[in-house]
């Protein structure tokens, strides 16, 4: 019925859904910024501070924002009503269908699409990790160990992550890569057992080493091969999603491996695996820990991704997962929508 009244709504009132979608992404921004001036409210939305103004006022004498000498913060009442706008703002741009049609194409068990383009918007990469760490955490009671990978939205997830007593074991789902600390997986891995009163393991090992030396690492440390055991038999893989042409750049790739991506058609990578718009690794660096191809035995797999540039990248590397939770944005989502 819900879904009835706002196709009945978007067709007598058109001009009225162009408001109710302003501010549900005003108050987005107010929460994702509280407290914040109307001059700032403008620029991060792209709204001019005229029509800021005029919603603002609007959504006070609602009772749903309150003014302060340091800005804008929304009330509890406001608060209290976001988990709702976002189910109407789904609505209205027909995001909740487009979710249903990207999981049946690629065949996972979810997709959760968050508003705006993560390549331009703060506030919409902000609501992606919000959106995975709340995925996260609603799985945490029930499982004993969470792998994860590195990358900027990861670190994201565990800063959103809310705190709990979970006392869960959280592992790198593969060894180092790129030289941003705050990146890498035994970091992030640390950041989310903290906030779950857990315990972490770390990997001692970078991306890209040869086989001969992986071989001897796991037959001689005890140590790291009990952290990849653990990795493989995650109850929770939480992993992000890259451009392959990004990657090769990011782990400094040969040009004989380049030429390997180019001939393969790569255009994503996720877990060390470089794949192809029909799924199939095209390559995959040496490194410990899970490869994209062994997903289907983890019971709770997350992928989280979004930017209309990686579009491509996502297709490809669901495509090779073959299961799991999409967690992506809304310009991503609807060129993926376009391509599958």
């Amino acid at each position: 019925m819900k879904q009835d009244f706002l196709e009945i709504f978007q067709k007598i009132a058109p001009d009225l859904m162009g408001t109710v979608k302003e501010r549900y992404l005003l108050l987005r921004h107010i929460s994702d910024a509280e407290p914040v001036g109307r001059r700032t409210l403008a620029g991060i939305s792209g709204l001019s501070e005229r029509v800021v103004r005029a919603h603002v006022d609007v959504l006070r004498r609602s009772g749903i924002v309150r003014f302060t000498t340091m800005g804008i913060a929304l009330e509890p009442e406001g608060k209290a009503m976001m988990p709702d706008l976002l189910e109407c703002f789904l609505r209205l741009n027909r995001l909740d269908e487009m979710q249903q049609y990207i999981r049946q194409k690629l065949r996972l068990k979810e997709v959760c699409i968050v508003p705006g383009n993560c390549d331009s918007d703060k506030t919409a990469k902000d609501e992606l990790s919000r959106k995975g760490a709340l995925l996260l955490a609603d799985l945490l009671d029930g499982v004993k160990t969470v792998a994860i990978s590195g990358g900027s939205t990861m670190a994201g997830v565990a800063a959103t992550l809310p705190e709990n007593a979970s006392g869960v074991a959280v592992v790198p789902a593969r060894g180092g890569i790129g030289n941003r600390v705050e990146f890498q997986a035994n970091v992030i891995a640390a950041q989310i057992a903290s906030k779950a009163n857990g315990t972490y393991h770390m990997l001692h090992i970078p991306d890209g080493v040869s086989e001969s030396t992986l071989r001897v690492m796991l037959r001689s440390d005890m140590q790291t091969k009990k952290i990849v055991a653990m990795a493989k038999t995650a109850e929770v893989i939480l992993f992000g999603i890259g451009r392959s042409d990004i990657m090769a750049d990011r782990r400094e790739l040969t040009v004989s491996e380049r030429k390997k991506l180019a001939d393969g058609g790569a255009l994503g990578e996720a877990l060390g695996s470089y794949c192809n718009v029909s799924g199939e690794v095209v390559y995959a660096t040496n490194n410990v820990g899970i490869s994209l191809t062994e997903l289907q035995h983890n019971l709770h797999v997350i992928a989280v991704a979004g930017g209309s540039s990686k579009a491509k990248a996502i297709i490809a590397v669901m495509r090779a997962c073959h299961t799991g939770t999409l967690v992506t944005d809304e310009a991503a989502a609807s060129e993926i929508a376009k391509l599958i």
